[in-house]
């Protein structure tokens, strides 16, 4: 009989099982598998249940502003910016910062204009530091500092509206105050340690060590380097040019006639004439005791003038505005722009507002008895042009309006503080 096979997979008590073989491979991808879908879930119930942040707020840049820009180059102008030892070469697209040093090698000048409106003219052979510049958060007083190293400088401050609002300069030995809407002029000789101020309009307060004094228009002082001052300089008043006029344009002629208004306590005058307005190669110079001088033989190109008074002490005063004027080979058609010119408005504390009209194109000077300033032609032919008043009475304006053609018209107006 035959014997029957036995099945491996039966047991003696009678239950039937069957097993199969795992790989160890398949058991860690099933191990990795389940913490994948723990870690899901427990991100899920945390992001749920959990602790809530607040979401992240992105942070603004800080909007920087330039402290200063230049308005004008003119020759080897060189730049070092703060914290460095390099100068760089000056170009009108540079931004100027607290601590940056500007520097004016030989016969080169620069133009410089703070974030206030103080403007900065450094003449040659000069260094200026600028030291501070800021906006008082609360007050909205603006603040500006120079320190002039070496050189000398002519200082515009605009009008100070804000109480508060300052723009000083300093030199190695003493510093300066100035007031608003006044021009001053600074100079430091780096081998005799003085400095000298002179303020040709306004008013500036001139400190050293323990010592200070209040000088005004036409007024000048020197301290030594000790810090003594001198005494109070009265200087002869500011020339004002009459011709050639100020952005004028004149034809070819064989004689030019530079003629100016006299100026109390100026016993002559020195002129000067040249092709740039720091005439490093003066074309003419010369002292004259009249008001008036000749010059033949200018050529067709752009020239500047000025003229300074000279007292009897022979001490120097106030230099003019430069004039600067064309000679051109061109005819003149002589027909004049037209111009309006508005009665002028003044608020109590003195504040001129002239406004007119004029051509397009056309050059707008306004002379309140210091020269002619240039003023501003907007777009559409529109021009508005503020002063300062500081004495009571009746002040002519005079308004000219240039073509380039040579065209010239002009009006007068008044205004008048006080006088009712």
């Amino acid at each position: 009989m035959a014997r029957a096979r036995r099945n491996p997979y039966r047991t003696n008590t009678g239950i039937h099982i069957k097993w199969f073989t795992v790989r160890r491979s398949s058991i860690y991808w099933l191990l990795l598998l389940i913490a994948v879908i723990l870690g899901a879930g427990g991100s899920i119930v945390y992001s749920i249940y959990g602790p809530k942040q607040e979401p992240a707020v992105a942070q603004a840049s800080p909007v920087v502003q330039d402290t200063a820009r230049f308005l004008g180059l003119r020759g080897a102008v060189k730049v070092r910016k703060a914290g460095t030892y390099e100068w760089m070469d000056a170009n009108m697209a540079m931004a100027l910062n607290r601590d940056d040093t500007i520097r004016t090698a030989g016969s080169a000048s620069a133009s410089i204009r703070l974030f206030d409106g103080t403007e900065y003219f450094l003449k040659e052979s000069s260094i200026l530091v600028i030291e501070r510049a800021y906006e008082d958060p609360d007050t909205k007083a603006k603040v500006s500092a120079v320190k002039l190293d070496v050189g000398q400088v002519t200082i515009d401050t605009p009008r100070h509206d804000v109480p508060g609002s300052r723009s000083d300069v300093q030199t190695p030995t003493s510093a300066a105050s100035i007031d608003g809407n006044t021009r001053a002029d600074v100079g430091f000789d780096g081998s005799s340690r003085r400095s000298v101020f002179t303020v040709i309009r306004g008013g500036s307060t001139v400190r050293s060590g323990e010592n200070q004094i209040t000088l005004r228009e036409a007024q000048a002082v020197n301290v030594s380097a000790d810090n003594r001052f001198s005494d109070v300089i009265d200087l002869p008043g500011v020339p004002v040019l009459e011709t050639p006029a100020n952005m004028s344009v004149v034809g070819i002629t064989p004689t030019v006639e530079f003629r100016w208004r006299p100026v109390e306590r100026a016993r002559k005058y020195h002129v000067v004439l040249g092709r740039s307005p720091s005439f490093p190669d003066p074309i003419l110079e010369s002292s004259v005791s009249r008001v008036s001088v000749l010059h033949q033989g200018l050529e067709p190109g752009t020239y500047y003038w000025q003229v300074t008074p000279i007292d009897s002490e022979n001490r120097r005063g106030v230099p003019s505005d430069f004039a600067r004027f064309t000679v051109t080979s061109r005819p003149q058609t002589g027909q004049p722009p037209e111009l309006t010119v508005y009665s002028p408005s003044v608020t109590l504390d003195g504040l001129v507002t002239v406004q007119g009209k004029t051509d397009l194109n056309a050059v707008v000077t306004v002379d309140r008895g210091m020269g002619d300033d240039r003023v501003n032609v907007k777009s559409d032919g529109t021009f508005t042009y503020y002063f300062e008043l500081q004495q009571v009475g009746r002040h002519a304006v005079v308004v000219k309006s240039r073509k380039r053609d040579g065209g010239v018209a002009e009006k007068t107006v008044y205004a008048e503080i006080g006088t009712d």
